[in-house]
């Protein structure tokens, strides 16, 4: 019988450590409370609540990783210093926290080890754990993990066509912003989306339901040239169009969706009055006309040049395309001086493409001009 007793006794004891074990363990819960406008930077990683619902104080340090839930990838951990938690609710901050030390495991999301910064853009499982500190030992007495997704602060912004607005052109350049912050995304590429928009659709129902007239991916640069081999726009059309940005061919951010129409052309006054000339500019936004064969310009001269050398460039592609041309100077006399090039019968430029005129003077001034081109018919 003894035996027996003891046997039982023994039996009891295990039952009863089993049960009080978890007991004892969730005597300390940890909630992340992350910002309702969404994670930006490492510092609000800290702003958590700790509840020790034992009878005294413990001392503990909090661990975190943070793991891309797209492939399982660990991208950082961190642990903060030994914190004191009393009995009750403790609120921390990054502040309390501090120092935290951040180990970054992969380098390719951009990031330090300093405790500023901004945190990468995508899905990520945080898991948080509170490692109670003895003397002699350590025991993770809680730990909770969240799915938290991360957003730019800025999506990709449109630039040109203007919203609700109008181009001259029939086959325009589009160009538009990087989302921001640039220098955390990894390959960052572009889908662009443009699509005529029917009676009764909004841009963004457009955008949703109708055939792409250019859709176009993996795109590494700002600006796309509405191709000319596509049909031209018409001017009696809506046209919308946005912009994906994927970073390491993930989604991150869309832009707005802009629409726009194409302006009717003017009749030219190339064809009616000698006496209509485009000045050339100097900087980033030269002039703009329409040209019928003949190209005729406003100079100031300035620097009382006898000839000036110019060059002529496709630019209806991404980069410049120089033109190759029987002639490259022109006649110049001084002050306003009004000139023209006749592109009637070299035959070297081609209809509705889009041209950017270069004259440069002895003062290694650059002036230009920017036209669609059209053969006289």
């Amino acid at each position: 019988m003894t035996n027996e007793f003891i046997d039982m006794k023994n039996i009891f004891f295990f039952l009863l450590t089993a049960v009080i074990a978890p007991v004892v363990n969730a005597q300390v819960v940890i909630n992340p409370q992350l910002p309702p406008g969404g994670l930006t930077v490492k510092s609000q990683l800290w702003n958590l609540s700790v509840v020790n619902t034992s009878n005294g104080s413990i001392q503990a340090q909090i661990e975190l990783s943070m793991i891309d839930a797209s492939n399982n990838q660990t991208v950082l951990t961190a642990t903060t210093r030994v914190l004191d938690f009393p009995k009750g609710m403790k609120q921390l901050h990054a502040g309390e926290a501090a120092p935290v030390t951040y180990n970054i495991l992969s380098a390719d999301y951009h990031l330090n080890g300093s405790a500023d910064g901004f945190l990468p853009v995508g899905t990520f499982q945080l898991c948080y754990s509170v490692i109670r500190v003895d003397l002699e030992t350590s025991e993770r007495v809680a730990e909770e993990c969240e799915t938290v997704v991360i957003e730019p602060i800025s999506p990709p912004q449109l630039v040109n066509p203007p919203d609700s607005g109008e181009t001259d052109l029939t086959h325009p350049l589009f160009n538009w912003l990087p989302p921001s912050p640039y220098q955390l995304f990894t390959n960052l590429t572009y889908d662009f989306n443009l699509v005529e928009v029917q009676a009764m659709q909004t841009a963004a129902e457009a955008l949703q339901q109708n055939m792409p007239l250019n859709g176009q991916g993996n795109l590494t640069t700002t600006t796309l040239q509405y191709p000319a081999s596509l049909p031209a726009l018409d001017t009696g059309k809506l046209y919308a169009w946005q912009v994906t940005a994927r970073s390491g061919n993930a989604e991150v951010a869309r832009s707005e969706v802009w629409s726009f129409r194409v302006k009717a052309p003017l009749p030219d006054p190339g064809k009616t009055s000698l006496g209509y000339y485009t000045r050339l500019k100097q900087g980033d936004a030269p002039g703009f006309t329409v040209c019928y064969g003949i190209l005729r310009f406003e100079y100031l001269n300035e620097a009382n040049d006898r000839q000036a050398p110019f060059r002529i460039y496709d630019i209806s592609q991404p980069g410049r395309k120089e033109i190759l041309l029987d002639s490259t100077l022109i006649d110049l006399h001084y002050g306003e001086h009004l000139g023209q090039l006749d592109f009637t019968r070299s035959h070297v430029l081609q209809d509705t493409h889009v041209y950017l005129f270069e004259l440069i003077n002895s003062r290694k001034e650059h002036w230009y001009i920017k036209f669609q081109y059209h053969h006289q018919h």
